[in-house]
């Protein structure tokens, strides 16, 4: 083949000829790397996006609408009077969380909400020496929520097209929180699960038991009681209705493997926390003793603490919930790397409307979501901070379309849901402060 000057063959022509072509594009005054169409806000350069800095980075703490549950909201401003709103509820215990949220403003006020992950790395480090666990990456998950939302809203786009925009057309959804307020019984469980597939729900979630002995022994009585209830729903429900079971950690690997065995007969669609979750070990004992599938990931914080869950394989479905393992950013690189090892994702999702919302987003953009927890009795609250409230038919729910997360929280929500401390601090004692002593 031909040669030029100064080289010889395939390799020297192509720098010769990128050479010319960069030349001619910088000579028309063509400006490479723009976007089509991209916003006069949004010049590309090392100077990155104009405008969101921040002003204020505050906590709100709310009562919310079931049992007088806590919410603890992050209320986020900037200098243009922009507000982007995130969500870090972890209970019991709140109030430790708002003071982690006044630590970490001082990382953040004065910063580009543009710089997502600059910022969560920042704060991550700088509460490091608190150990990297409920309270601090709760309180980065409510700041992380927030920057999204923000950016989304400056865009005029939802959360979800900055995640890579949809895989998911519609989330699955389940409905837990049902039980309250219902007689412990099979006949009463029976009905209320006809009431729920009546209303569109294909599945739900419970805890056959109420308590845990200090030894975390289960006894037969117990077990009779669960089996009965298990076999109540199953028959309401119909085959095709899923039952997931929640025991939240009280049991050990006796007790726990005992459990599934009695009810695993009913098909069960996972066993969550079936261990405490200190012991990844103890977790991988019991899944490889059962046929149930074992998922957990509530009390389990960041990718580092999932890691050691998915190299050991210890269960088949994980939980991350991201008002409390590190927000979006984490959420996102957690389920990214479970689906290395084909791991379907199942948030955790107990907590607030803003919790619930920013799990849609994130859900819509992965590939292994698998379902998304909804306490039934929450349904009303969304008609407050979404135009149109949740549209779906209980069984699903389509993405959330405003521009960032597509809330509002006005000033009457916040007045109607004013925190109450006594009736705060009742709750958490009573739902958890449940060991029984023999």
């Amino acid at each position: 083949m031909p040669t030029i000057a100064g080289g010889s063959g395939r390799r020297s022509f192509l720098r010769h000829t990128t050479l010319g072509l960069t030349g001619g594009l910088l000579a028309a005054g063509t400006r490479p790397l723009q976007a089509h169409g991209a916003p006069a806000h949004a010049e590309v350069g090392t100077a990155g996006p104009k405008g969101l800095t921040i002003a204020k980075c505050e906590a709100v703490l709310l009562t919310g609408v079931r049992g007088y549950g806590p919410w603890l909201f992050c209320r986020i401003e900037t200098t243009d009077g922009l507000v982007g709103w995130g969500e870090g509820t972890n209970f019991p215990g709140v109030q430790p969380i708002a003071a982690a949220i006044r630590n970490l403003s001082t990382i953040v006020v004065g910063e580009s909400a543009w710089n997502i992950e600059q910022l969560w790395q920042r704060m991550y480090r700088f509460l490091y020496y608190n150990g990297m666990g409920g309270v601090v990456l709760a309180a980065i998950s409510a700041i992380d929520i927030a920057l999204y939302d923000l950016v989304g809203k400056k865009l005029g786009v939802p959360v979800y097209q900055l995640l890579g925009g949809k895989v998911q057309e519609r989330l699955r959804v389940y409905a837990n929180g049902w039980t309250e307020g219902v007689e412990k019984s099979p006949a009463s469980y029976a009905a209320r699960t006809k009431e729920l597939v009546a209303k569109g729900y294909t599945g739900c979630k419970f805890d056959p038991f109420s308590g845990g002995p200090m030894n975390r022994e289960v006894t037969q009585a117990q077990l009779r009681e669960a089996v009965a209830l298990v076999k109540a729903i199953r028959e309401a429900g119909g085959p095709d209705y899923d039952i997931a079971i929640d025991v939240h950690g009280r049991w050990d690997t006796k007790s726990t493997i005992e459990i599934i065995r009695a009810i695993q007969g009913f098909r069960l669609f996972f066993y969550e926390e079936a261990v405490p979750p200190e012991n990844i070990d103890a977790m991988v004992e019991v899944q490889r003793s059962v046929e149930a599938p074992l998922a957990t990931g509530e009390r389990i914080f960041g990718r580092q603490g999932f890691r050691q869950l998915l190299e050991k394989q210890a269960v088949r479905i994980i939980q991350p919930d991201i008002a409390r393992t590190g927000g979006i950013t984490e959420f996102k690189k957690i389920a990214a790397m479970a689906d290395t090892y084909y791991v379907p994702v199942a948030p955790h999702n107990p907590n607030g409307p803003i919790c619930t919302v920013a799990s849609i987003h994130a859900c819509v953009s992965i590939p292994n979501f698998l379902i998304l927890e909804f306490f039934e009795p929450d349904e009303a609250v969304f008609n407050e901070i979404i135009p149109g409230g949740l549209r779906g038919d209980r069984g699903s729910i389509p993405p959330v379309e405003g521009p960032g997360l597509g809330i509002t929280i006005s000033d009457e929500f916040l007045k109607k849901h004013a925190f109450d401390e006594k009736k705060t601090d009742d709750m958490e004692k009573r739902v958890f402060d449940t060991i029984t002593v023999r």
